[in-house]
């Protein structure tokens, strides 16, 4: 309901705004492109998948764009399993209890189901190029690729992400000393581990680089005379997602769309606000068998965002910005409904490792972004305020040229 406001919002009149037409041509005429960061997360197992980086662009770029983007995260997940049982009497029997009290009434041993397993702990850093190609000025087609690294994060490549410095913030600021229970299982490990419910497994280490993928996305943006007076804009847009990796061997295939509602003010400043929502399938196309990662054969995302930008000085162009972003959850939820947790009850927060997978995940993006001639640089704050620990936090930084 409340994207249904936010929808009836951005299409209506142009309060609020200065719009008469000799400042709305100026404004045009002088505008740099936004540099929005791409700040999807580096969760463990989201990494090896294609995912819906939502665009937020007005109109195709002018010329081609060269993209370069880091980030890394703190990826906190001790060692979990959730046991799914296979008999109806088993699950309509755990369903009466809630879920932390089911494992007094399961015998894993006697009573025949079937597991996911997952254990992460370490500094995931995602590297992501990609080029903008505009096709017409109304088509752009966009080529991404990513890999990904793990290390155990320490100072000074992992400033804000590193665990020393998220336990000072815990026992510091938050008054909340180890809460999630870091210093009992050690600092700065370095590990992922997974295993799906067929038995598959997967084990990455300190070191491991793996290219992950490349997607191809299309994006069309119509132009609509009666909604571009009133400088809303529309973007419709088409992604085929290649995991070409040994985990996840697929083919992803998405659609997504987005409305955006500039207000413009004098002295060139702007605010934009949009709202965006794509669905993905995934594993369209298998190349040859791989691991689970997700039981959903869909996910479904929002990102809703809000960017105050000004022209300044010397033709330098300053924006900054939050988005707040959804995804429905990577399995079945009907699954959870039954399960059993086990693992080490070392703190309130020892399940998310296997309850977040069953969960929409929800986190808040914070950037900041300078623009000037031919160059574009961004940085982030990831936060995820409704915690699932996959990241804890994340930062990024981007560059962007025009050529």
């Amino acid at each position: 309901m409340k994207y249904i406001l936010i929808l009836l919002f951005l299409v209506s009149g142009n309060c609020f705004a200065q719009t008469d037409s000799s400042l709305v041509n100026d404004l045009l005429q002088n505008n740099h492109p936004i540099f929005f960061p791409n700040t999807l997360s580096t969760h463990p197992l989201g990494i090896l998948m294609s995912r819906m980086n939502h665009n937020f662009q007005l109109k195709p770029p002018m010329k081609k764009s060269f993209f370069v983007y880091i980030s890394n995260g703190n990826v906190w997940l001790p060692q979990v399993k959730g046991y799914m049982p296979l008999n109806e009497s088993d699950k309509k029997n755990l369903a009466a209890y809630v879920w932390h009290k089911r494992h007094w009434h399961f015998d894993e041993l006697n009573s025949p189901s079937k597991f996911i397993e997952l254990h992460a702990d370490a500094i995931i850093r995602l590297y992501q190029i990609r080029l903008d190609i505009p096709i017409s000025q109304k088509q752009e087609l966009k080529i991404n690729t990513r890999f990904f690294s793990l290390d155990a994060g320490k100072f000074p490549l992992s400033f804000v992400t590193n665990d020393a410095f998220i336990e000072w913030i815990h026992s510091n600021i938050a008054n909340d000393d180890d809460c999630f229970a870091r210093k009992c299982y050690g600092l700065n490990k370095t590990r992922i581990s997974y295993t799906d419910q067929f038995g598959k497994t997967m084990i990455l280490g300190r070191g491991n680089q793996l290219f992950s993928g490349i997607e191809f996305s299309y994006f069309y943006y119509p132009n609509i005379k009666s909604l571009n007076e009133k400088n809303i804009h529309l973007t419709i847009g088409l992604q085929s997602g290649f995991n070409i990796n040994e985990i996840n061997p697929s083919m992803d295939f998405g659609i997504n769309a987005s409305i955006n509602k500039q207000f413009l003010f004098k002295k060139h400043d702007k605010i934009q606000i949009g709202l965006s929502a794509g669905a993905l399938q995934q594993k369209v196309l298998m190349f040859r068998p791989g691991i689970e990662l997700s039981s959903n054969p869909y996910l479904y995302s929002a990102e809703l965002l809000f960017c105050y930008q000004k022209q300044m000085n010397r033709n330098w162009n300053f924006a900054i910005g939050t988005t707040y972003f959804k995804q429905s959850a990577y399995n079945n939820i009907d699954d959870f409904n039954s399960m059993v947790m086990k693992g080490e009850k070392i703190s309130s927060h020892w399940h998310y490792s296997i309850s977040h997978l069953f969960k929409t995940l929800t986190c808040n993006n914070f950037f900041i972004s300078m623009s000037k001639g031919k160059y574009s640089f961004s940085a982030y704050l990831r936060e995820d305020f409704r915690v699932d620990n996959a990241p804890d936090i994340q930062t990024g930084l981007g560059f962007n040229l025009i050529y």
